[in-house]
């Protein structure tokens, strides 16, 4: 917990001490769809039921996150120089991960439903490596640190049973699966934007990194431990994997 907040609090001193380094520093703020998606073979992306067909009490559950989440987030920037090539960017995403899968038989159903919420803070640096000036566009790249909350998950399953043409049984059950966890990792970005009608921008940007580059639980659960980031319960699980992920953005940017 120490290590976070010094975490935080570095990139927090980074981004005051730049905007105050000079007297041309403009801010900038944005807001709009952000979305992440696992890209490595991490048992988050398998099957609830693992790797069978069937549900199997003795084999790891997977995540059932295989795809595109959706969520959305905020930014800031704060621009070093008269010329706009360099900025400190911070923000946050909240990403809505949900998984399911469905098993059905003669005679009934059972419906899985795996869901937690990602909470994740950055901040980073950026440079501007080329201008487009025809189309009031810009290039940049940057690197950013990611402080990620992955919130208590929730295992929502609905079974329906026929039992005669005149009776059919139906009932849900809620739970909660692993106890929330903090990761600290970091992300490479590639991004344009450009001017639709000033003061206000279109800011759209693709990134790549990883979600728990520090602070992983390297215990299995056989030893006590967590398991696997992003998966439903701590079962049968070895160590925790590293989380590759892609996170992709399309803001509405304003000058302030």
């Amino acid at each position: 917990m120490i290590m976070i907040r010094s975490f935080v609090l570095f990139f927090a001193v980074l981004a005051v001490a730049s905007s105050m380094a000079t007297a041309q520093v403009r801010f900038r703020v944005a807001a709009g769809l952000s979305t992440d998606w696992i890209t490595n073979d991490n048992p988050a992306t398998y099957r609830l039921s693992g790797q069978g067909d069937d549900f199997d009490t003795t084999d790891a559950f997977g995540g059932g996150f295989d795809g595109v989440q959706v969520g959305w987030g905020i930014k800031g920037f704060a621009d070093l120089d008269k010329q706009k090539m360099f900025r400190v960017p911070f923000g946050i995403d909240f990403w809505s991960y949900s998984g399911a899968q469905s098993i059905s038989g003669s005679r009934s159903k059972i419906s899985v439903r795996h869901e937690v919420v990602l909470t994740s803070a950055s901040a980073g640096f950026e440079w501007s490596f080329v201008e487009f000036p025809l189309a009031y566009a810009r290039a940049y790249i940057g690197a950013e640190a990611r402080v990620t909350n992955v919130g208590e998950n929730t295992i929502t399953t609905n079974r329906t049973i026929v039992v005669d043409t005149n009776r059919i049984i139906e009932d849900e059950f809620v739970k909660n699966g692993k106890p929330a966890a903090t990761r600290l990792g970091a992300m490479a970005r590639l991004g344009i934007e450009g001017e639709i009608y000033y003061p206000i921008f279109l800011n759209t940007s693709v990134s790549w990194g990883v979600m728990n580059l520090i602070g992983r639980d390297t215990r299995s659960t056989a030893d006590g431990g967590r398991g696997e980031l992003l998966t439903p319960v701590s079962v049968n699980e070895g160590p925790e994997s590293v989380v590759q992920h892609i996170n992709f953005t399309f803001m509405i940017q304003v000058r302030i």
